[in-house]
């Protein structure tokens, strides 16, 4: 039998791909300041001069700059691009004087100087704003009222020039040496920018392992990605499959556009010269002593002069050896994927020729990418050679890559090694479809291979939430893997007692190669169980172990170690170091285009901007949505249930479709059934129903208690006291939690209670000291209740004082304890709540139904709403709601 050949995803004849037609401006967050302060200023610079390659964003930038300084006339010169391209003198359209018509002058242009000199002769307090792009192209003519516009006491310029290799123009440089303008090296957007972009190129999403390869290829060049897109739209080049769009095949295209961008820096090349270029794309930033094998010194010299060729330090890279790259993204990702297959062949050889055989390119140079050029040249990759770049890509989660040199090393080397590997690379990957495609394919062909594939098999049904299946395959198992299943199984299921000890059990007595994720798992489970300082001390175990061991299987959790590290942190209190930690992991993980795992990482950073109240920064980063095909079940609930709890927390105008799962019960909520509990708790209490709310949470506490989950219970109590409703009849008397944070959302609960001023001061001041923003000015909003039923009015302006500058820092937020912030007279938390929903657009009728009260006792109740808060009507009633200003 031959090995599996895995097809492209299948695709909806009738749904054709459709770029987006409205990109976001992202990643220049720290540009467009330093522009915004250039133009406030009415001393110091006259403007900015914004240098770049093509495609880097300049002429975006410009677009987006004005808008900082909307008092200034904008004042726009646009020279023909094309110039640039050709090599050709710049269009007589950019050459302007001030002396009389220019029959070579097109109108817009002679309007564009007419009013530049108009503005310029007018009362200085006019102020204006000239903005030039592609100014390199300008003609001769306009340099000298370029500088003059410099010298205006009323004008500020923001001048864009294209580098490409070459230096500024005389006249710019001079401009920028008087100190006249702001030099702004524009740099290739970050990997987050990149990862904002690739999301959002096309109508209904690009899918994540195809948007990390267009990322990864574009070098952050904004014009390159966006052409590369188009062109694989228009070439049928993308399929549909699992709501998204995905690249068919591993071919990437090469746009004609970029190819005539990147000609006239290629044109003149000799073959050699050409030949180190293809071979340094092809090889993908080799060693600069690779690369000296191949070729002498002097062309080498030669490439750097014309800024063809760029040596990279190699502080980042592990043997510490220089590396060298093409200088521009267009024209490496032109030879890395425009090279065809039999050059890319003859190239390969002489890569290996030069280096005297391939044990050499081993012991130096990237296997990884070494295979995967063999691949590209349809050369099979010798054994040794594969071997090495999967586990490099399983270790350093390329998954993407794993995927491709796995399905090599099966169809080669078929054998119970390469399937199992195959399967675990698919398993990483959440590509269950093709996952059970290729067990199946296997058990018929080759079923003596097929028992190495249980453990595979095991792992993708207990990703897949399909717990019942897992068990009727456990027997199946040797002891120590059984172990582990159901330590995980437990633990994804809410069992977190049970998990916490099986995990002990796994460390103390099972397999080593699972002692790492069995302390994973115990310390998800000590976080569950109120216990974060625990998991702190178990942490500095685990590290230690990883550092002692830091290659092998240990090397595809040591992420998640310090992700559990910052959410142990978290529920310490200690919100600062937790969130510098998921800053850190996220931006690597993205940087690396590491698949999945930036979106798990980004769900625990959104977790913790949730809890300190910045909630719309908070829903940025709950993207495990469909563009991961498939994803792991837990992670998807999860980001689900997260962003739904987010979404809850902002004024019904701003918020987003529902993000929670379609078909999610109580019982999927696994790890997260306290957060769904919540979730389900809030929507019940918007519509009135308090009782079934009350039920929701109640219930969820109690299961929580059940299995020693105290945090679970503390945030369910907690969330109990922010919808007003009443503890549980059999609430704790106490909870076993450690750390400020927990220790404070239970207190809450306790004060709201008691209606103890003290306490829930102190409570106020716990989170506003940890950074818990909303939960602060939520708990000083009630303590303001509280002085104001003891008459205390001078105490309750200050702690309304208090929420409202704590409200300030976490932007647009809407929530129960925050309605009618600072009136001078007090509501009950039964008027409040009448009035949301009249306020919401509920009839009196509708409103009484919800609440099982007669129509009357509804409009006695907002009749005393509308006295105490001076409201008019209902449309009043919701503008005072959630004002902050005023007392």
């Amino acid at each position: 039998m031959e090995p599996m050949q895995l097809s492209p995803f299948p695709s909806a004849a009738d749904h054709q791909p459709v770029l987006a037609t409205c990109s976001p401006f992202v990643g220049r967050v720290g540009e467009l300041e330093q522009i915004r302060r250039v133009l406030l200023s009415r001393r110091g610079p006259r403007g900015i001069l914004i240098a770049g390659p093509s495609g880097i964003g300049k002429t975006r930038l410009l677009d987006e700059a004005p808008a900082l300084a909307p008092r200034r006339r904008l004042i726009s010169l646009h020279p023909h691009a094309e110039a640039a391209v050709s090599g050709h003198a710049p269009h007589a359209e950019a050459a302007v004087s001030a002396h009389g018509p220019d029959p070579h002058r097109s109108p817009a242009t002679a309007r564009t100087l007419t009013e530049l000199a108009r503005l310029a002769e007018r009362d200085p307090a006019d102020a204006w704003l000239l903005s030039v792009d592609d100014a390199h192209l300008l003609g001769p003519e306009l340099w000298p009222l370029l500088h003059e516009a410099a010298r205006h006491p009323a004008g500020k310029l923001l001048v864009a020039v294209t580098t490409d290799g070459h230096g500024l123009p005389p006249e710019l440089l001079a401009l920028w040496s008087d100190r006249a303008l702001v030099r702004m090296d524009l740099q290739p957007l970050d990997a987050t920018g990149v990862k904002e972009l690739t999301d959002s190129l096309l109508e209904g999403e690009l899918g994540q392992t195809s948007a990390a390869r267009l990322a990864r290829w574009c070098g952050g060049n904004p014009r390159l990605l966006r052409e590369v897109a188009r062109a694989a739209v228009e070439q049928g080049l993308l399929v549909r499959s699992e709501g998204c769009w995905h690249f068919a095949g591993d071919r990437l295209p090469v746009p004609p556009s970029v190819l005539e961008l990147v000609d006239p820096h290629l044109r003149d090349l000799d073959e050699a010269g050409r030949a180190v270029l293809e071979l340094v794309a092809l090889a993908g930033s080799p060693r600069l002593a690779s690369v000296e094998r191949f070729c002498d010194t002097g062309l080498l010299e030669e490439l750097e002069r014309r800024n063809l060729l760029r040596v990279i330090d190699g502080g980042a890279d592990p043997s510490g050896e220089p590396r060298v790259r093409i200088a521009h993204p267009l024209a490496s990702y032109a030879m890395s994927c425009g090279v065809p297959p039999l050059r890319r062949r003859r190239r390969l050889r002489d890569w290996v020729a030069a280096h005297q055989g391939l044990a050499s390119l081993m012991t130096d140079d990237d296997c990884l990418r070494l295979a995967e050029w063999h691949l590209e040249a349809h050369e099979t990759p010798p054994r040794a050679l594969l071997d090495r770049a999967v586990d490099q890509s399983l270790r350093d989660l390329m998954l993407p890559s794993a995927v491709r040199l796995t399905r090599a090393a099966w169809r080669h080397y078929p054998g119970t090694d390469t399937a199992e590997l195959h399967a675990r690379a698919l398993t990483a990957s959440a590509d269950f479809p093709r996952l059970a495609a290729f067990i199946t394919t296997v058990r018929a062909g080759r079923p003596g291979y097929a028992r190495a594939l249980e453990r595979a098999e095991a792992r993708s049904m207990l990703l897949q939430a399909r717990y019942e299946e897992l068990d009727r395959l456990l027997p199946r198992l040797p002891a120590g893997e059984q172990a582990y299943f159901r330590m995980t199984s437990r633990y994804f299921q809410g069992g977190f007692r049970d998990a916490c000890a099986l995990a002990g059990a796994l460390r103390r007595n099972g397999p080593a190669e699972h002692a790492l994720e069995a302390g994973l798992i115990m310390m998800g489970s000590l976080c569950h169980m109120g216990r974060p300082e625990q998991a702190l001390s178990l942490y500095a175990t685990l590290r230690a172990e990883l550092d002692r061991a830091p290659g092998g299987p240990a090397k595809f959790h040591a992420d998640s170690l310090e992700e559990l590290h910052a959410s142990a942190l978290h529920y310490c209190g200690r919100f600062d170091e937790a969130e510098r930690i998921h800053w850190r992991e996220y931006a690597q993980a993205v940087q690396s285009h590491h698949i999945r795992i930036d979106a798990q990482r980004g769900l625990a950073l959104g977790h913790l901007l949730h809890d300190r109240g910045t909630i719309e920064a908070a829903l940025k980063y709950f993207t495990f949505t469909s563009s991961y095909r498939v994803g792991w079940r837990q992670w998807q609930v999860k980001a689900g249930i997260h962003a739904a709890l987010a979404v809850s927390c902002l004024p019904a105008d701003r918020r987003p479709d529902d993000p929670l799962p379609d078909g999610l019960t109580a019982g999927d909520g696994g790890h997260c059934a306290m957060f769904l509990a919540v979730v389900r708790a809030r929507r019940h209490h918007e519509s009135g129903d308090t009782a079934v709310a009350g039920r929701v949470l109640h219930d969820a506490v109690a299961g929580a208690l059940a299995d020693g989950a105290h945090a679970d219970a503390a945030i369910g109590l907690h969330e109990c006291a922010r919808l007003s409703l009443p503890a549980p009849e059999r609430a704790p008397a106490d909870l076993h939690l450690e750390g400020a944070f927990l220790r404070a959302r239970w207190a809450y609960a306790e004060a709201y209670r008691s209606g103890e001023p003290k306490l829930m001061g102190r409570v106020a001041r716990a989170f506003a000291d940890m950074g818990a923003g909303l939960f602060a000015a939520e708990a000083y909003a009630e303590l303001a209740r509280f002085h104001q039923r003891a008459g205390g009015t001078k105490a309750a302006t200050a702690a309304t004082a208090r929420a409202r500058e704590l409200l300030r820092g976490c932007g647009p937020v809407d929530t129960p304890p925050l309605r009618f912030l600072g009136r001078s007279a007090l509501l009950s938390d039964r008027e409040r709540l009448i009035a949301g929903l009249a306020a919401g657009g509920l009839s009196d009728k509708e409103v009484a139904e919800r609440l099982s009260l007669s129509v009357r006792t509804v409009n006695n109740h907002l009749y005393r709403v509308y006295r105490k808060v001076g409201a008019a009507n209902r449309r009043d009633l919701r503008a005072l709601m959630t004002r902050r200003s005023g007392v």
